[in-house]
């Protein structure tokens, strides 16, 4: 951990909230770039001169991009989260807007906010030390139990879904150039998974999948464009869902908007429920207490109840 010496603001900068536009960049293949070359001394650099801010500094685990932890002398705590090149520039402005639009919209919703840099933006460029240039943003760190590494109690599932539903419902009026960006994990692109199959070595289980698809094709698709659509978080999953403890009964944060997208809101709730199913005599239960707390909030259309079991069927044919 490395320590910087030099004097701070004192605090946080301001979180900044409401609409965001920015200029995007071209797209590049994501897979094939190499995660920010930064270390945590470079960081702390960036994190001075963009931000005004010091501290101790943790680097944190991350798939594609560079993110650290810096904890203040005042014992706040912000995530220093520097984007892979390779993401497309408006994708993650939709991220970052999303996160505005959420404070404006629940100010209590428990997201990350979004810090202002010293020149007032809610994102910064930073050169990393192979001189490749990188989006820097600055968020408050939340705190929490991952909900993978919990025991979820009783009433957890319905308190879930209530959570699930406050979310899209603070997402139900914003919107985003980037929303219609092509994303394989959106369900509603699951006709494209078909070249796929031939990768797959189990013979049954291609079979498998290929008549989920072919019910994709015939059944699914032609009724998407009459369901409700909006940008969504998309990833509601275990990983990315904080609790109150090891002995979960509340959800207390959500992180990584990664996988936001334009779909029909029945996807994003399908997508929550299929890491909701059970070993158990009963598999559905935990889904159905989901659903219905969901529904309590904001209310399911009947077109979206009856695709359900499909779309979630179609989410793990995606995984």
């Amino acid at each position: 951990m490395t320590e910087v010496e030099i004097t701070p603001q004192g605090g946080l900068p301001p979180f900044l909230s409401g609409a965001l536009i920015e200029e995007s960049g071209e797209k590049t293949d994501l897979l094939a770039q190499d995660p920010p070359a930064f270390d945590a001394a470079l960081a702390a650099e960036v994190a001075l001169q963009r931000y005004g801010i010091s501290g101790e500094i943790k680097p944190l685990a991350a798939e594609k991009d560079a993110n650290f932890l810096i904890t203040l002398p005042s014992g706040e705590e912000a995530l220093l989260k520097i984007t892979n090149a390779a993401e497309e520039r408006a994708v993650t402005d939709m991220q970052t807007a999303a996160l505005m639009h959420l404070a404006a919209a629940d100010p209590d919703l428990p997201v990350q906010r979004i810090c202002a840099s010293l020149s007032g933006k809610a994102a910064e460029i930073a050169t990393a030390a192979d001189g490749q240039s990188h989006v820097v943003r600055l968020m408050t760190f939340l705190g929490g139990t991952v909900l993978s590494n919990a025991a979820p109690q009783p009433g957890l599932h319905r308190a879930l879904g209530d959570f699930h539903a406050r979310v899209a419902l603070g997402l139900r009026g914003f919107f985003h150039p980037a929303g219609g960006h092509f994303l394989q994990w959106d369900i509603k692109q699951a006709g494209h998974l078909r070249p796929l199959l031939a990768d797959v070595q189990d013979a049954a289980l291609r079979a498998q999948l290929g008549r989920t698809l072919d019910h994709f094709d015939a059944e699914v698709a032609p009724q998407l464009p009459h369901l409700r659509a909006q940008v969504v978080h998309n990833d509601f999953n275990p990983h990315n869902i904080l609790v109150d403890g090891p002995q979960a009964q509340h959800p207390v944060g959500l992180i990584d908007f990664g996988d936001m997208v334009h779909t029909p809101l029945a996807c994003d709730l399908a997508v929550a429920c299929s890491y909701q199913l059970g070993q158990s005599d009963e598999p559905l239960q935990d889904v159905c207490e989901m659903v219905a707390g969901f529904a309590k909030r904001l209310p399911l259309e009947p077109d979206e109840i009856a695709l359900l079991p499909s779309l979630i069927r179609l989410r793990h044919a995606t995984t």
